[in-house]
Parts: structure tokens; sequence; C-alpha cells
């Protein structure tokens, strides 16, 4: 089949890949960011604390990742998972370079909050302080609690993006979830599943 006869938005990620490979169709990689984008861009301010300027500078890198390992990828395997690798592995690295910022210790403002006060913590207040509550997590508990709960990621997706079992998941998501649920106990379950899948 000659992709390139196709209109390049009618084509899959996988099928723009391969034209990318054979021909370094410019339109098709261009395609390919529309697409993904704002969805990487997303994952990537979940992962580096917010830091919105940063997370812009990994996309782009991101992309030329992309671009320059264009023969690593296998047409036969889903685009969406081999760029979530790629995405994770360089959060992995800047964790371990010690690049990402600081993010200030969401448990002294916890401890500020009025008990009294909490019937009327809203949903605003409930997301700020569970984001705080994700960049407390380690890096591998949190790569998988923000890729299953926030990317909505399946349990085996996730498991090919960290390359590790589905064991390894399953038992990290909920460590990172007790964890968690544990620090926000004083929200109603309905503030909960409002903002990500509990199961």
């Amino acid at each position: 089949m000659k992709l390139i006869s196709k209109n390049i938005k009618s084509l899959s990620d996988e099928e723009l890949m391969r034209l990318f490979q054979k021909k370094n169709h410019q339109k098709a990689i261009t395609e390919l960011y529309a697409r993904y984008a704002d969805r990487l861009l997303g994952y990537f301010i979940k992962m580096l604390y917010g830091d919105e300027s940063k997370a812009q500078d990994f996309l782009q890198d991101l992309f030329v990742k992309v671009i320059e390992k264009k023969h690593l990828f296998n047409p036969e395997k889903r685009f969406y998972t081999w760029v979530f690798t790629i995405a994770s592995n360089m959060c992995k690295t800047s964790f371990r370079k010690g690049i990402m910022t600081e993010v200030n210790d969401s448990h002294s403002l916890l401890l500020k909050i009025s008990t009294e006060d909490q019937p009327s913590l809203n949903r605003k207040a409930f997301r700020k302080l569970l984001r705080k509550e994700i960049h407390l997590l380690e890096h591998h508990h949190k790569v998988v609690f923000i890729l299953r709960h926030l990317e909505n990621f399946s349990l085996l997706e996730i498991a090919e993006i960290t390359d590790t079992s589905i064991g390894t998941v399953k038992s990290r998501l909920f460590y990172a979830t007790k964890i968690i649920s544990k620090q926000l106990k004083q929200y109603s379950p309905d503030h909960w599943q409002d903002t990500f899948k509990i199961s």
C-alpha cells in the first residue's frame, strides 16, 4: 500500500511513523506532533512538578528523539506506548540527575488547614493537594500512578512503558494510592471519583 497516496490525517499513528521512517515525510511527523503534543505536555507537567517551561523543553526534546530514533520504532507496536516510554525514560533520567525542581512539602500545608474548615474544602483545593502529594512520591511510584489514574493507560501498557511486570505495576500502584489516600483522607469519595479512577 502506498501510504503517501492516502490523506495524512486518515493514517494511523503507526502508518505515519512508517511513512516517516521510509520517506522522512515531514507532514507525517507534524501530524503525530499535533495528535500527541498536548497530552505529552500534560504528562510532563505532572511529572516535572508543574514546571510548564521545563515541560515545554522536554516536549521539544522528546520529538527530537522521535526523529533521531525513528529507526527503533516497530510499526507492529503501538506508537503511543513507544512515545510514552521515551517520555517516561526522560523523566527517569532527569530524576536521577536531580534536574527536577524540588517541591514544597505538602504535609506542612495540610497541617495548616483547620479541621474545623474541612467541610468547606472544595475540589480545587483537593486537586491542588493531590498534585503536591503525587510529587512527593518516589519516582517509580509516581510514574505508575500518573500513567494509570491521570493518563488512563492500562496495567499492561504501563508495564510495557516502564519495562516492568504487571505484578510490579500493581504493587507500585497499590502503594502509591494507599499513601495518597491516607494523606487526603479528609476528603469525601466524590472528590476522588471526579478526579481519577480509584480502581
